[in-house]
């Protein structure tokens, strides 16, 4: 059979193009590291890589969560640290005040200085930080407010409850306080969410609480033991200001035993605050354990994604090259392949 001018430069046309297809192919793979660029040209390995791809995801996204967790929990722990403060001159301030020398006049002037602490906790309950407030649960309020009564007494709130009216007397009166109290943040940091077959609510044993609602340190309630015949209010605020109230008192009308055992009712119920730090700590260390565990996850996940979608970088640069030379080779050779004529120089 003859071969003709047009076979020949057909079938050399045909062999620089798959020269080029895989350069380009080659030249894809050496710049991405992947071995394919469309599912199409390995279905399989491109499934397989989909699936590490999604859980990568995951991981990236449990990752995230658990670093919002742990700034939250860093500004808690920060801002309880400076209740404790408080809490700790306040102690000092009452003691102080107990002091058998201390006159009137050294009395009230402590009396007024433990009202501007209870001023400064305020002001530190409602501490805000990425547009939540740290002790508020899911309010987005200020969580602790102060309501003064018709007899001019101040009574503590807390979203939107006062606190000396909450009780775990009767079923009812628990299961408000026990709302307030599981009333947190919560996130998903891979546990496996589940849902409540009864409520449809999610399980909150599925999810992290990462919040501190501040009814848990604060107190609440009112102790009917302290001093026979009174009603005391048992959270730490209103019992400071009854504290301060007692040094106000001029002549016999101050009572070293009522102020001793308020102060006795103040340093058991401050305990809360220092249990609370504690908890924090020790959702910390638990954020930490799966820190840990996901870095290691997520290496494993991508030393695995290599394996199916990468390319063994320096085979395939080799190769790159080879092919390289290969296709000027074959464009060098077309000079011989592809003769002039005299129409190439006709315009």
């Amino acid at each position: 059979m003859r071969i003709t001018y047009r076979m020949m430069t057909s079938r050399y046309s045909n062999n620089l193009n798959s020269l080029s297809s895989d350069l380009d192919k080659l030249n894809t793979q050496v710049a991405t590291g992947r071995k394919y660029a469309r599912t199409s040209e390995d279905v399989s390995s491109a499934v397989r890589g989909y699936q590490i791809r999604r859980n990568l995801s995951k991981v990236e996204g449990y990752q995230d969560n658990i670093r919002h967790a742990e700034d939250f929990l860093t500004n808690s722990e920060s801002t309880l640290s400076q209740i404790e403060s408080s809490l700790s001159e306040a102690t000092t301030k009452i003691q102080q005040g107990m002091n058998g020398s201390q006159s009137e006049g050294d009395r009230k002037i402590i009396a007024s200085e433990l009202r501007t602490i209870q001023k400064q906790m305020l002001q530190t309950m409602n501490t805000e930080a990425s547009d939540m407030f740290l002790f508020g649960g899911t309010n987005d309020q200020k969580p602790f407010t102060v309501e003064t009564t018709a007899g001019g007494i101040e009574q503590l709130k807390y979203n939107g409850k006062i606190l000396d009216d909450l009780s775990d007397a009767t079923v009812d009166e628990k299961k408000i306080v026990d709302a307030l109290k599981s009333d947190a943040l919560y996130v998903d940091i891979g546990l496996g969410v589940t849902f409540d077959e009864t409520t449809g609510d999610i399980a909150r044993n599925s999810v992290f609480n990462y919040s501190v609602p501040g009814l848990n340190f604060m107190g609440y309630g009112k102790n009917t033991t302290a001093i026979p015949g009174e009603e005391v209010s048992n959270n730490l605020y209103d019992l400071l200001g009854r504290i301060a109230t007692e040094f106000e008192k001029e002549g016999s009308a101050y009572s070293f035993e009522k102020v001793d055992k308020l102060y006795g009712l103040f340093k058991d119920n401050s305990l809360k605050a220092y249990q609370m730090t504690t908890e924090i700590g020790a959702k910390s260390q638990y954020l930490e354990f799966m820190t840990n565990r996901y870095e290691t996850q997520n290496f494993n996940l991508q030393e695995r994604q290599t394996q199916v979608e990468g390319v063994d970088a320096a085979y395939t640069y080799i190769a790159f090259q080879s092919q390289k030379v290969a296709y000027s080779a074959a464009l060098q050779m077309g000079q011989s392949v592809v003769q002039q004529s005299v129409f190439d120089y006709m315009s």
